[in-house]
């Protein structure tokens, strides 16, 4: 019977321990265990005052791509999600982040185990390079910053890096005008500056990012043009570039002026005449627009009636049978005459009928066009049937009279000497 009584009182012990160890898992008690279940965390962030510790105030680095690998050799890529972690799969791991194009505020890599106290979790700080500058309306259109020319806030910036699809990053200007693009990866990057033609009818102002001394202060580094910063090659993620200024200028004033229309016969000369139905002409205009800024140079050339037109030549545009629109795609100077040309064919007659050119389209809305009554200009041309003796027959009927009237005359005087 002792040995019975032993039997029960040890299978009793061992009931009471299960017992109590699945209780403890259950509360969670036993951590150990519960840790193992559960992967390692891994949590990375951008560490603006690269000190190694993550402040309140430091954002985390969303979909940043991470290497893990197991002492077996199995390795491959992870990413961690919108707020910066990510969760292994249980056991040991080695974590490393290996973006050369930051740098690591931490240690870049780190054993985990979930198993091990103090290997629970991962914490990698990592930062970039950055770039800064400031937006100010240029009252005198020099390029550089004075002091009292007001800043601009709210301004949009935007940076890509360059020949990287996907990659375009948008601020937007503090109401000092300040902005700052911060964990720039190394790399060619650019930035531009973004256009307000449309919004409060300024435009970008001189450049000098061509100057031999780029990181120069309170100097626009935008080319008038496009609003594109040169090519920036950030080679260290420690990087710091300031100064990056986008000056703005007022197209108060600015005047877009139809100079002529010139009418440019099939033989080439600009001489006045009826055209004749059945000939190809070219019609020019010329317009020109001053003022303090930079614009995408506009004009349209309306032909009448009975012109077809079959082709144009320069500037890009749109083409319809008796009107071309034309918009340059980037900014031009202001002062610079341009041309917008159609060659035409005459399909029927018409009596005195209107050419014009029109230089509005070159303003946006609301008008800012300092004298809207040069907008136009006008001429009136004539087409007549066409001709039923083209100059090529005209002469060769010439030359057969000619030809008659020699051997008419020739024969007279035969007959004359014949008869004495």
């Amino acid at each position: 019977m002792r040995h019975d009584e032993l039997l029960w009182g040890v299978e009793a012990v061992r009931r009471l321990v299960t017992g109590v160890l699945v209780a403890a898992v259950a509360s969670g008690a036993w951590t150990g265990s519960a840790a193992a279940r559960d992967g390692a965390e891994v949590e990375i962030f951008w560490d603006r005052n690269r000190d190694g510790v993550r402040q309140d105030d430091e954002p985390p680095y969303g979909m940043a791509s991470f290497r893990v690998s197991k002492p077996t050799g199995l390795a491959y890529r992870l990413e961690t999600n919108l707020r910066g972690k990510a969760t292994l799969e249980p056991g040991r791991w080695t974590v490393t982040f290996d973006d050369e194009r930051f740098g690591v505020t931490t240690a870049a890599s780190a054993v985990v185990d979930p198993a091990e106290a103090g290997r629970e979790k991962v914490v990698i700080g990592v930062h970039g390079a950055s770039i800064c500058g400031t937006a100010w309306l240029d009252e005198n259109a020099d390029g550089e910053r004075q002091e009292g020319e007001p800043r601009i806030g709210g301004q949009r910036m935007f940076r890509e890096n360059v020949g990287v699809v996907g990659t375009k990053i948008e601020v937007a200007t503090a109401d000092d005008g300040s902005y700052c693009f911060l964990d720039v990866p190394t790399g060619d990057v650019q930035v531009q500056s973004g256009d307000r033609l449309g919004i409060d009818q300024t435009g970008w102002g001189v450049a000098h990012w061509r100057s031999e001394n780029p990181d120069e202060k309170q100097t626009s580094k935008f080319d008038v043009r496009d609003g594109k910063s040169k090519v920036l090659s950030i080679e260290d993620p420690y990087t710091e570039i300031i100064g990056l200024d986008t000056a703005l200028v007022t197209t108060e004033g600015k005047d877009a002026r139809a100079l002529d229309i010139t009418v440019v016969n099939p033989d080439g000369s600009t001489v006045p005449r009826d055209l004749r139905v059945g000939e190809r002409v070219k019609i020019v205009g010329r317009y020109r627009i001053t003022g303090p800024a930079y614009d995408n140079y506009a004009a349209s050339l309306r032909l009448p009636d009975g012109l077809r037109i079959v082709e144009t030549e320069g500037a890009p545009g749109k083409t319809d049978d008796q009107i071309v629109r034309v918009r340059f795609p980037d900014r031009r100077p202001p002062g610079q005459e341009e041309r917008i040309v159609a060659v035409a064919v005459v399909e029927k007659p018409f009596e005195h009928s209107e050419v014009s050119l029109w230089t509005g389209e070159t303003i946006l809305h609301p008008p800012v066009d300092a004298n809207a009554g040069n907008d136009n200009y006008r001429v009136l041309i004539r087409a007549l049937p066409a001709d039923p003796w083209p100059d090529g027959r005209r002469w060769n009927l010439l030359v057969v009279f000619l030809v008659a009237a020699v051997l008419v005359v020739a024969f007279v005087a035969w007959r004359r000497r014949a008869v004495r």
